[in-house]
């Protein structure tokens, strides 16, 4: 699938399903940032069988949305490609800038974000711990063999690394992901820049209070 047959599909529609291969896996965050630049934001991803997965995405209405999309449609129309929209606007240089958060750096740590937001640290611990008693099982068993019996043990060991040091790293990745989100949107809202929303009616004027008496 091509950059402009994945653009095809973000034609404004409430919500946009993609189906991404296995073998074309490396290209899921490419999609991403095709689909944040014409205005859609990712709301899930799923494993699929096979190694494929599914990405789902949802049409985001903000203003600086729609602003992005229009301009992005306007580049490319003005470029000829998307190859040559993503050449123009995010150079070797630029993207090897600590400073400055890439569309695909963004579309990276937004996957991440999604991805971790259902996972409780206690998930982390219980994985790795479970990981640790299977290789420790394998060690006892394999006692007749020293090199097997060691590895399961070196493994073992790292498991419980895992387990300690492991929600921790989760809970930094997570804040480091979101700091580096809110960065790229701060960018986005200076490369599109929304007026203030008017300011609201005068209120009419008070109607004189009126006379119950008739007089």
């Amino acid at each position: 699938m091509n950059d402009e047959a994945i653009a095809a599909g973000f034609d404004g529609r409430p919500s946009v399903e993609i189906i991404v291969p296995g073998l074309t896996a490396h290209r899921i965050d490419h999609i991403t940032w095709i689909a944040t630049e014409l205005g859609y934001a990712l709301c899930g991803e799923e494993m699929r069988g096979r190694g494929a997965i599914r990405l789902n995405f949802i049409r985001d209405d903000s203003p600086t949305a729609r602003q992005r999309a229009q301009a992005a449609i306007a580049r490319v129309q003005a470029a000829g490609n998307w190859q040559a929209l993503a050449t123009q606007n995010w150079s070797v240089s630029q993207a090897s800038d600590p400073h400055l958060v890439t569309p695909l750096r963004a579309a990276k740590a937004t996957r991440e974000t999604k991805g971790s937001e259902g996972l409780h640290p206690s998930q982390v611990v219980i994985t790795f711990t479970f990981g640790a008693l299977v290789c420790f099982s394998m060690a006892l068993a394999a006692h007749d063999s020293a090199a097997v019996s060691m590895a399961s043990c070196v493994i073992g060991a790292l498991f419980i690394i895992g387990a300690v040091l492991g929600p921790r790293y989760a809970r930094n990745r997570q804040k480091r992901n979101l700091e580096l989100l809110e960065k790229f949107r701060q960018q986005e809202a200076a490369r599109f820049w929304v007026p203030p929303p008017p300011p609201p009616p005068p209120l009419p004027p008070a109607s004189p209070p009126h006379d119950q008496t008739g007089m």
